[in-house]
């Protein structure tokens, strides 16, 4: 039987941001979009941005609608201090090791 976990909670800027990475991120042949740009200009891994993304949003239709429109390409912004995206690394970590 499948353990279902409770989805990491997310701030609003943290899943408006991380909607818009899905989105730049499946629309990356079009152009870097904001929140990819922000991901890359801080060197940090889309690998790790999966993590976040597997543990918050864990549905993949929920996904695959983040992926169809852009969340807020104008207002993207880094929702994380360098420390703060550590931790939430941290708690995603745990919350899919459950």
């Amino acid at each position: 039987m499948l353990k279902t976990r409770l989805p990491m909670k997310l701030s609003p800027e943290e899943e408006l941001f991380l909607r818009q990475w899905i989105y730049d991120e499946a629309h990356y042949q079009d152009g870097q979009g904001p929140a990819k740009r922000l991901q890359l200009e801080r060197r940090i891994p889309p690998a790790d941005m999966a993590l976040l993304i597997a543990a918050a949003i864990p549905d993949p239709a929920a996904q695959e609608a983040a992926s169809l429109s852009p969340a807020s390409p104008q207002t993207a912004r880094w929702p994380w201090s360098p420390n703060d995206f550590h931790k939430r690394l941290a708690e995603a970590r745990t919350i899919l090791e459950g």
